[in-house]
């Protein structure tokens, strides 16, 4: 078992998924992160706490429900009670309806209370078995009541059958869980002819997931692989690229897999090899690159080259190759080549960074100096985001993801705009985050009134915060030169803080909630091709106009030092 740090390259882009990606790459990374932890690696203590932060913020977004489920996947691996329980029981309280995010909320909430189930109020309406399966993923059994817990495969619903293969593949569950005259990879194995397919594609998982299983206890043979569903593909193809120990048999099962119809068959047959060589494989792989259309695919398999270029030359040349070729690919060829000699001749070819003299051993000092000067401005932003459960729903989930697509689509940026966004903030947090991400334009959107903001506690219920705190915040972090409210009747505080910095930007009266999303993705849009303040705000104002806002245009207010 792994028990080392994540390299900061790969962590780094972790935090890049979750803070820019769409749904299903923040799925991909917050189920990357579940696995470290259970593979029993961990995050350097500084980058954890700002992961935890930022899962923290993905669930009070209402993101989708993978997304949600797999956030509170990773806080039942390294979540802080104090850092966590607040979003966790909130989940519990707002998702009845959702068996699986229950099931995850009750994982996390078993280890935030360190297995002490009865001190968590908001357990008591879940459904008993759910709750001891849950639970067990992450708490030993000997902690908890398992007196007459039983599973009968033929009676139990389809819920709960998930659960239980689940707690199986995390070698969590005990003995003859199922039935006391089978083992727990028999059962494994009989519920792998499922009806459900959900069910299957857990059966398949927990034996990719349990060492303690193997192919031996998989219910599906390989030879149906193109009768079963897509979901299914996916998880058999994995497993094959991983355990499949018969070269031949490997090989032909990755030629059939690289050939299916579906991207998510393909995606899982491409994670399975990321880990993965063998004297061969490449025969597969190289043209599979060539000929595949999800792009998706295609970074996985560059990560795959990464990873083996420095035992394998073929892969190094494709490497170096893609990373010319393919400017979005560098992150993920950074990923599989680190802590590997690869990494350096990597970077050394980058061309962003500096092109190399294909005669000499250093860089150019000349070239080098061309193409930092080259490079943009960076233009740091923090937005503080606050809802709190006692006042009107908003939807700042919309406008952090209306921001992030504008700023995609900016052509020629005269600046890079660096967003970094402080979901479900406290009035507790709000220093901690000015400090550590030292922002030029500090964003505030929730609701406010007349001289004071509202940030939320720790039961994440309203808390207002006075302008007199909120100019002492600014006065006292040189780095912030505007400070933008996207707040209802903000305009006093603006005028209060505005001797402290270039601009400040806020609201005379109620704002409408459509009306601050396109407003912030103008403002950004502008400072991103270089604009000023003033005119960013403009811009902004004009934006809404053309939107058929005319009226909210008017209640912004901008207030220069």
């Amino acid at each position: 078992m792994s028990t080392k740090s994540v390299p900061s390259e790969k962590a780094a882009f972790i935090r890049f998924e979750l803070e820019n990606g769409d749904d299903r790459r923040k799925k991909v990374a917050l189920q990357e992160i579940a696995r470290v932890y259970r593979s029993g690696g961990f995050f350097a203590q500084g980058t954890r706490n700002g992961l935890e932060l930022i899962i923290n913020g993905l669930l009070s977004a209402h993101q989708d429900p993978k997304v949600t489920r797999w956030c509170l996947n990773c806080l039942a691996q390294m979540g802080t009670r104090s850092g966590s329980m607040q979003s966790v029981e909130r989940v519990l309280s707002q998702q009845v309806g959702d068996p699986e995010i229950i099931a995850a909320a009750v994982a996390a909430a078993a280890k935030l209370y360190a297995g002490r189930l009865d001190e968590c109020a908001a357990l008591g309406s879940v459904q008993p078995e759910i709750r001891t399966l849950a639970a067990l993923q992450v708490t030993p059994p000997s902690k908890l009541d398992l007196n007459g817990f039983q599973i009968t495969v033929e009676n139990a619903d389809d819920e709960v059958l998930k659960l239980a293969l689940i707690t199986v593949g995390l070698n969590r569950a005990f003995e003859n869980m199922f039935h006391p005259r089978f083992s727990n990879g028999e059962l494994v194995r009989a519920l792998g002819q499922h009806d459900n397919i959900i069910v299957k594609q857990y059966s398949v998982w927990s034996v990719i997931e349990n060492r303690g299983l193997s192919i031996d206890d998989l219910g599906i043979p390989f030879s149906r692989l193109e009768e079963e569903p897509p979901n299914v593909q996916s998880k058999l193809l994995q497993l094959a690229a991983e355990q499949v120990i018969d070269h031949q048999e490997r090989q032909h099962i990755i030629r059939r897999g690289s050939f299916l119809p579906t991207v998510e068959a393909r995606e899982g047959l491409a994670k399975g090899l990321l880990h993965q060589f063998y004297d061969g494989v490449h025969e597969i792989t190289l043209d599979w690159f060539e000929f595949e259309g999800s792009y998706r695919v295609k970074e996985l398999l560059a990560e795959h080259f990464a990873r083996f270029g420095t035992e394998f030359p073929p892969y190094q040349d494709k490497a170096l190759e893609l990373l010319e070729a393919d400017e979005k690919l560098k992150t993920r060829l950074y990923v599989g080549a680190e802590s590997t000699p690869l990494f350096g001749k990597l970077k050394a070819n980058d061309l962003r960074e500096g092109t190399r003299d294909l005669f000499a051993d250093e860089f150019d000092p000349l070239t080098a100096q061309l193409m930092e000067k080259t490079k943009l401005p960076k233009k740091k932003i923090l937005m503080m985001c606050a809802s709190p459960k006692d006042g009107t729903p908003l939807r700042l989930d919309e406008e952090a993801r209306e921001l992030k697509d504008q700023l995609r689509l900016v052509e020629n940026p005269k600046q890079e705009i660096d967003v970094t966004h402080a979901w479900a903030i406290r009035n507790d947090q709000v220093q901690m985050e000015v400090l550590n991400a030292t922002p030029e334009v500090l964003h505030f959107s929730g609701h406010g009134d007349s001289g004071v903001l509202c940030f939320e506690d720790r039961d994440g219920y309203a808390v207002p915060v006075s302008a007199d705190a909120i100019e002492g915040l600014v006065e006292l972090n040189e780095s912030i030169e505007c400070l933008v409210m996207n707040a209802c009747f903000s305009e006093s505080i603006a005028r209060q803080v505005a001797p402290h910095v270039k601009a400040v930007i806020g609201c005379t009266v109620e704002i409408e909630d459509d009306a601050a999303v396109v407003f912030s993705k103008a403002f950004y849009r502008a400072l991103a091709h270089g604009q000023s303040y003033r005119r960013a705000f403009d811009l902004a104002r004009n934006e809404l106009q053309f939107n058929g806002m005319a009226r909210e245009a008017k209640k912004y207010s901008f207030i220069a030092a």
